[in-house]
This record gives structure tokens, C-alpha cells and sequence, in this order.
């Protein structure tokens, strides 16, 4: 399980979340048996920084809904259909930080 691997939503909202990115650290995945995702959300309006607009190859735009993160067993993810470009995982930090930072 790789850190910014996307993966097919294996859940019951695949319609509106086709896919989950991992965004966990590939060091701690491997010991807890789960990861920690972020949902891309279809026919959502991003927000910016903290809902931003992420490519996954071959499928088109989707919002990186930062503020829905949570985790999952790794057993229940199948094969990725794609890893985040470098240009998109910069967008993740800052989303992040909208969602725990102070204000």
C-alpha cells in the first residue's frame, strides 16, 4: 500500500466517491493493517485549498474532499488504478492543514 496510490471506493457511495487516494505514510500502513484515505468526490464543487481539483489518469477531475478523511482496512482496498501526480500531492498539505489547523 502506497502513499498517494487511488484506489476504487469499495464502499457503498462509489457513485458520488468512485475512489479513495491512501495518504498515509507507507511505514505505518504495513503495521496497523489500515490506512487513512481521502475521498475524491464526482460533481462536487472544489474548494479552494481545502477541496482543490486532483487528475486520476484516464478517469478526469475529481475534488479531493480533505475534510472527509478517514481510515480503512487495508484488506477491503484492492488494486490502485493510479497514483496522484506530484503536481496534486502538493495540494494535499495545505488542504490538511485547513482542516486541523488554528484559527
Amino acid at each position: 500500500m502506497a502513499q498517494f496510490d487511488i484506489y476504487p471506493n469499495p464502499g457503498a457511495k462509489k457513485d458520488d466517491i468512485p475512489y479513495l487516494v491512501c495518504v498515509q505514510n507507507d511505514h505505518i500502513s504495513s503495521r496497523t493493517g489500515a490506512t487513512v484515505v481521502i475521498p475524491l468526490r464526482r460533481n462536487a464543487q472544489p474548494v479552494e485549498i481545502l477541496a482543490p481539483l486532483v487528475e486520476v489518469s484516464g478517469a478526469g477531475e475529481f475534488v479531493l474532499s480533505s475534510d472527509e478523511l478517514f481510515a480503512i482496512d487495508t484488506t477491503r482496498l484492492k488494486q490502485p488504478v493510479g497514483r496522484l501526480s506530484s503536481i496534486d500531492r502538493t495540494k494535499i498539505r495545505p488542504a490538511l492543514d485547513k482542516v486541523f489547523g488554528d484559527y
